[in-house]
């Protein structure tokens, strides 16, 4: 039942809506085009750590939304103090852009040259719909350095009984909780 369940959400799409009121309070979310009248990466942050991106896809040519087109939601993270772009396919902001068909000098002007990125894909390729469960799990956890986020998905986890898995399916709503209540962010 409950492996059924998880085939099932790893196939559901989520709104930016929906996401804006999942993410924690020290995250924003926006779509990426909507980033175009800031100047800086601190502005477009709104005195938020975290700042939870859709990407859009484009045509390719004339640089137009395809409204039905699925797109991919990214991180930006500045609670370590050094800007982080968190997208769970390790892909570039290069490859990103280029593949959304979207602005690129928008990205260029906020993030400038020196950010971290992640190079590891977390998500598995196919008709998955988990980018923005890393980007949530991302923004609640985002005081936690990159190469530690990253380790948390680098083994297989063994439940071995129910308090286990109830554990995991709260564990993020509590830590979210917790933050939130003690303002570590």
């Amino acid at each position: 039942m409950l492996s059924q369940m998880v085939k099932k959400d790893a196939a559901a799409p989520l709104s930016i809506e929906m996401l804006a009121k999942l993410v924690p309070k020290w995250c924003r979310v926006a779509f990426y085009d909507s980033l175009k009248k800031y100047k800086t990466l601190k502005s477009a942050m709104q005195g938020k750590k975290c700042l939870a991106v859709l990407y859009q896809i484009h045509d390719s040519s004339p640089k137009r939304n395809l409204r039905n087109k699925a797109g991919h939601f990214i991180l930006i993270n500045v609670a370590n103090g050094k800007p982080e772009y968190f997208s769970s396919s390790g892909w570039s902001v290069a490859q990103e852009l280029s593949a959304t068909h979207s602005d690129p000098s928008i990205f260029k002007r906020l993030l400038g040259k020196k950010f971290i990125q992640n190079r590891v894909r977390l998500e598995k390729t196919g008709a998955t719909n988990d980018c923005w469960r890393f980007v949530l799990a991302r923004a609640i956890l985002a005081d936690m350095d990159l190469p530690a986020f990253q380790k948390l998905f680098q083994h297989h986890l063994n439940l071995q009984n129910a308090d286990d898995i109830v554990t995991i399916l709260t564990m993020l709503l509590v830590e979210k909780e917790l933050k939130q209540r003690f303002n570590k962010l």
